[in-house]
């Protein structure tokens, strides 16, 4: 019974993980503008989002943050680092970028 109980509890709480998780990879995917491209989302599951990718220009990341931080499931996001890559996207080049992500304790 013990084992039961605690098993159900585990359930549980990986249901409640996985729609927090869901929630939080929404909101993120509601803000991005639209000249910029994520090249990946790394979630760790509990308070942190890590974004890498291309934007067309600084107004495009800022725009990103600033979307960001008006959703309800996330405290903060702050650009961590920023770079010139190679790539191009209409002939244009992009630069890319790394921004975090803290969810908000629930």
């Amino acid at each position: 019974l013990s084992k039961m109980t605690t098993t159900l509890k585990l359930s549980n709480s990986l249901k409640s993980n996985k729609d927090l998780s869901y929630r939080v990879l929404a909101q993120i995917a509601s803000s991005v503008p639209n000249r910029v491209k994520f090249d990946s989302v790394e979630y760790d599951g509990k308070r942190q989002v890590v974004i890498v990718g291309i934007a067309a220009g600084d107004n495009d990341i800022l725009q990103l943050i600033r979307n960001l931080q008006t959703k309800t499931l996330i405290s903060q996001a702050s650009l961590s680092s920023m770079k010139m890559p190679n790539a191009k996207a209409g002939g244009q080049v992009m630069k890319g970028f790394r921004v975090i992500v803290k969810v908000k304790k629930g």
